[in-house]
């Protein structure tokens, strides 16, 4: 008797009795059969959680327990076998039967009936739970308020008393008989009939089966699956409905009205906090109120109004429609997820928040009566129509198509607003905190129809508006920004569109191209905006100026773009190298006799011009640059003929130039790089009595050019040719000493294709310019032959033992004034337009000094090495300079 166990174990055998043992923590009373237990106290096991069968803590009966106690985390199980009367259980505590239970009282305890289990007479207190699982039997259950019984599937409760207040929690794949207090009840066979729901009750009405006069009051909850049904429901303030458009409901809402769902249609649903409805795709939902449920979509159509309110829920999946009104009333809503398409609107009144999320939006207009619309990363395309005094906020990725009138917006530094040239009403903000993307968009065709944003007051936090521009049109030009009695703040950005057919532009006049407008006595500040990228147009660059009215215009540049200097002086870069290419060959092959020869040079050198006023006073544009070639050459016949030696060959080359081209302001402009590809002539005379000479070259070369900017990459190919005559006449000095005076007249022409850049088409005329070059060449004349060389080795005496002091060895020097004139080559730019077309023709024409320098010396019976190396100086005009150097290797044969 009075036994107390702390962490102990007692165990009680057939015959046995124990009377008023505490079992405390840890401790386990083990009742065998035929053993008996009266006024046990159980304080342990149930640490394990709700119906976990420790087995070694806490009462286990295969016996009798009589008049137990279960307290908070007691327990007690009964064995199959086993039987417990009048026990009482607190919360905290439960009571596992597999066996037999009479009488048992729950005050905030649970009880757990397993298959073939029985409870009989157990009384359900607040907050206790009596739980019939698949196979359990209870009987004469009453269930006071707050008090909860429920049935699982398969399991069994009748003749059960449910006081209001209480809850009944089942399916109609259990069994459950009793009153309430609308009077007798059932659910029996999959049929439900008279059932009250509250207080955290619930009914499943499952796949084929039916539940009739079903009452759904405040904390109930009535779950009506696909294929369920459920008739002459009434739903109470509070009650919850689950349910989709393929089930049967009908029955009465809250406020008395009529609602029905059946063959696809739903009308009047009104969903209470916790409710849920689920839309399924082809169905339709008409005039549904969402009152803090949750709706989903899954396709489908929303008909007449559907109304949000509370902290609604719409979600979407897939594509639905709605032709009609969504609205949102009271407190905050979320549509989120999905596509709602149609020709409907939205309508937001209230001082809520309504919450576009993830979601695909197209309607006819949302209009903005009260509160705050937030639109996070979703695209909609509509027109928001607002009153004063609500907000809508862009946050996210969200991009709006469509225009806003009027209220305070707000675009977070992802978000995209692109207002179209078409909407149904002028876009006015009163107050634009701007970080993200503002663009106008055009989808009319034809005419330039500009677009208008008003804003009273712009806090620009580093976002952007791009705004169309025409430069080709003198009025209506440019798409604009009003600033209305406000004040333009903060940094935004002005990304300009050449929005013209062919992007041609013509020079400003007067203030320029108006993009933003302060009137009403609006100021911006300095600094409040700025060019986000070149606009350029035809041969102009266009800049934006803060005027003193307060308002920004687009005004054409003094100097052209960087691309009028870069493109022209593709021209002049190739004819420098063509005649560079040409000049490199010298008449003199460097060895005598009469054999024919093959030589290999290789040049490198600068070239560049002056600055002589650049494009702005018709002169070639500042260039500095490199190039360099291999050349090929060999004689086809040599001959004497009338007291004459001739002799002709052909050359090949192949070469590469780039020069970095500077604007009229000394700013870099671009770079052009050339690949050029040369195949030639010549024809030599020289008189064999006095040794008069002529020399005349014939020369093609195909150039493929590139030219890059900072804003446009643009290629030309293009052909080349040059015609030269040149003659001189030497006189010896001494035996080993020559000078021979010299005169060269040089013509050459090029021929560039077409193009388009990114701001209008580049033609180019037909180059050409003429050279007389005067000048005398200074130089050694040894003879070219081997002497006996000093090899120990008499075979190798007269060819390949020699010290470099008995090499032969001529040297030259070679001053000339070159004089350039008759320069023609076009460059235009701009488009069809009227007035588009601009022209350029800058001068070559100058005078430049020429010295060059070489050494010869011959290596071998029939090998020559030559050097040479020069620097040309212009002294007037636009004529070219440069330095080079080159290596050739003679050999004949």
């Amino acid at each position: 008797m009075n036994t107390t166990l702390n962490g102990g174990e007692q165990w009680v055998h057939e015959g046995g009795i124990a009377t008023g043992t505490v079992i405390n923590e840890k401790g386990w009373q083990a009742i065998k059969s035929g053993a008996v237990a009266t006024d046990t106290v159980v304080n342990t096991g149930a640490e394990g959680g709700p119906d976990a069968e420790n087995g070694d803590t806490g009462q286990t009966v295969y016996g009798d327990a009589v008049r137990t106690t279960i307290n908070k985390n007691g327990r007690q199980i009964v064995a199959a076998e086993g039987t417990a009367n009048t026990t009482v259980v607190y919360a905290g505590g439960d009571q596992t039967v597999h066996g037999h239970a009479l009488d048992t009282t729950l005050n905030g305890g649970y009880q757990y009936v397993h298959n073939g289990g029985t409870a009989s007479g157990t009384v359900v207190n607040s907050d206790g739970w009596q739980i019939v699982k698949n196979g359990g039997v209870a009987g004469n259950t009453t269930v006071n308020q707050k008090g909860r019984l429920q049935v699982d599937a398969g399991g069994t409760a009748t003749n059960v008393t449910l006081k209001q207040g209480g809850a009944l929690v089942t399916s109609t794949a259990a069994t459950v008989t009793g009153i309430n207090r609308l009077g007798a009840f059932s659910v029996v066979e999959g049929k439900a009939d008279n059932v009250v729901l509250e207080n955290g009750g619930r009914l499943d009405v499952l796949t084929g089966h039916t539940a009739t006069n079903t009452r759904v009051d405040d904390g109930g909850t009535l779950d009506v699956r696909n294929g369920g049904t459920a008739t002459t429901v009434s739903m109470g303030n509070g009650g919850v409905l689950l349910a989709d458009s393929g089930a049967a409901v009908s029955g009465t809402r809250s406020d008395g009205k009529a609602f029905s769902i059946g063959g696809g249609q739903a009308d009047a649903l009104m969903l209470e906090k916790g409710s849920s409805f689920t839309l399924n795709a082809g169905d339709t939902a008409t005039d549904t109120t969402v009152n803090g449920g949750l709706f989903t979509a899954r396709g489908g159509t929303l008909a007449g109004t559907t109304t949000l309110n509370n902290g609604a829920i719409l979600t979407l999946s897939g594509k639905t429609v709605n032709n009609d009104t969504l609205t949102i009333r009271e407190g905050d809503a979320l549509l989120q997820g999905g596509s709602l398409t149609g020709n409907g609107s939205v309508e937001k009144s209230g001082s809520g928040t309504l919450t576009v999320s993830n979601t695909t939006l197209t309607q006819k207009a949302v209009n903005l009566n009260e509160g705050t619309l937030t639109l996070n990363d979703s695209t909609v395309t509509t027109d928001v129509i607002a009153q004063r005094g609500t907000a809508l906020k862009l946050t996210g990725s969200t991009v709006l198509n469509g225009a806003i009138d009027p209220t305070n917006v707000t675009l977070a530094s992802g978000a995209t607003w692109n207002i179209p040239d078409n909407a149904t009403v002028q876009s006015v903000v009163d107050d634009l905190s701007h970080a993200g993307q503002i663009h106008f968009t055009s989808t009319r065709t034809g005419k330039f129809v500009p677009a208008t944003l008003k804003v009273k007051n712009l806090n620009g936090q580093n976002g952007t508006i791009s705004l169309r521009v025409r430069p080709d049109m003198a009025q209506n030009n440019a798409d604009r920004l009003v600033i209305d009695g406000g004040r333009a703040t903060g940094k935004t950005i002005l990304n300009l569109v050449n929005a013209g057919n062919s992007a041609s532009g013509l020079a400003t006049s007067g203030k320029g191209i108006q993009v933003v407008e302060a009137i009403n006595g609006a100021t911006t500040e300095e600094g409040a905006f700025i060019q986000g990228n070149k606009l350029q147009a035809g041969a102009f660059n266009y800049s934006l100026n803060r005027d003193s009215d307060e308002s920004w215009y687009l005004r054409s540049e003094n100097a052209y773009r960087a691309e009028v200097p870069l493109y022209t002086s593709m021209l002049t870069q190739a004819m420098d190298y063509d005649r560079i290419l040409a000049g490199s060959r010298s008449h003199q092959t460097g060895v005598n006799g009469e054999n024919n020869s093959v030589r290999l040079s290789i040049q490198g050198g600068h070239l560049g011009h002056d600055n002589n006023g650049g494009i702005a006073r018709g002169a070639t544009p500042e260039s500095s640059g490199s190039y360099g070639f291999v050349r090929l050459e060999g004689d086809l016949l040599r001959t004497e003929v009338a007291g004459m030696s001739l002799t002709t060959g052909v050359y090949g080359a192949a070469g590469h130039s780039s020069v970095d081209v500077k604007d009229d302001d000394g700013s870099r402009a671009g770079t052009v790089r050339d690949d050029a590809g040369s195949l030639g002539g010549y024809l030599n005379l020289v008189h064999t009595s006095s040794g008069l000479w002529a020399d005349i070259v014939a020369q093609g070369t195909r150039h493929s050019m590139k030219a890059s900017s900072d804003n446009n990459n643009f290629r030309a190919r293009g052909w080349g040719w040059l015609g030269s005559l040149e003659t001189g006449l030497p006189f010896s000095i001494t035996d080993n000493l020559m000078l021979e005076p010299q005169l060269q007249y040089t013509w050459q022409g090029l021929s560039l294709d077409d193009g388009q850049d990114n701001a209008g088409y580049v033609k180019f005329g037909h180059g050409s310019t003429q050279h007389v070059r005067a000048g005398f060449r200074l130089g050694s004349h040894n003879d070219m032959t081997f002497g006996e060389g000093t090899s120990s080795r008499d075979t190798l005496r007269d060819s390949t033992k020699h010290r470099v002091s008995e090499l032969p060895v001529n040297w030259w020097v070679q001053p000339s004034v070159i004089r350039t004139f008759s320069s023609r080559g076009d460059m235009s730019m701009g488009t069809a337009a009227a007035g588009s077309n601009m022209t350029f023709s800058p001068s070559r024409n100058g005078t430049s000094l020429d010295l060059q320098a070489g050494l010869e010396a011959r290596v071998r019976e029939n090998i020559t090495l030559g050097v040479q190396a020069g620097y040309a100086h212009s002294v007037s005009g636009s004529s070219a300079e440069g330095y080079n150097g080159q290596a050739t290797l003679n050999v004949t044969f």
